[in-house]
């Protein structure tokens, strides 16, 4: 009895575990709805020295025909230069107002992490942009 009540304490711990570190942020779930027809820019990416994080920021235009509801997310990925092979990782920021058709409004994106010195990639590149509703 001993052995099943450690076995279920470690299987509940194990499931527990936050994976990605400390506070970091899953991005890419299949669970999430991707909002479709959005147009993103990018009009700056920057390191930002305290607390440590790689910004990057822009407009999203939407070029449907529905209006997309608040709240929704801009979501991206950081990688450590343009070849797009090493990423870092990736975060979300809520945009809190609706978009028309053809309505356009900024976001901004940070991306920081406990397992990475993210001012080692003054070079980092932002990709795999996309617009959506958390599940």
């Amino acid at each position: 009895m001993k052995q099943f009540f450690g076995f279920a304490l470690t299987l509940m711990l194990l499931i527990g575990c936050d994976v990605n570190g400390a506070g970091e942020t899953t991005t890419g779930s299949s669970k999430d709805t991707q909002i479709s027809n959005l147009e993103f820019t990018i009009d700056s990416t920057y390191l930002q020295g305290s607390p440590a994080a790689l910004v990057a920021q822009g407009k999203v235009k939407n070029k449907g025909t529905s209006t997309i509801t608040s709240p929704w997310y801009v979501e991206a990925a950081f990688f450590t230069d343009s070849t797009l092979t090493t990423k870092l990782g990736g975060n979300n920021a809520q945009i809190l107002v609706a978009l028309s058709t053809n309505q356009q409004t900024f976001w901004k994106v940070q991306f920081s992490s406990s397992n990475v010195n993210v001012l080692s990639y003054p070079k980092f590149k932002v990709s795999e942009i996309r617009g959506i509703y958390k599940n």
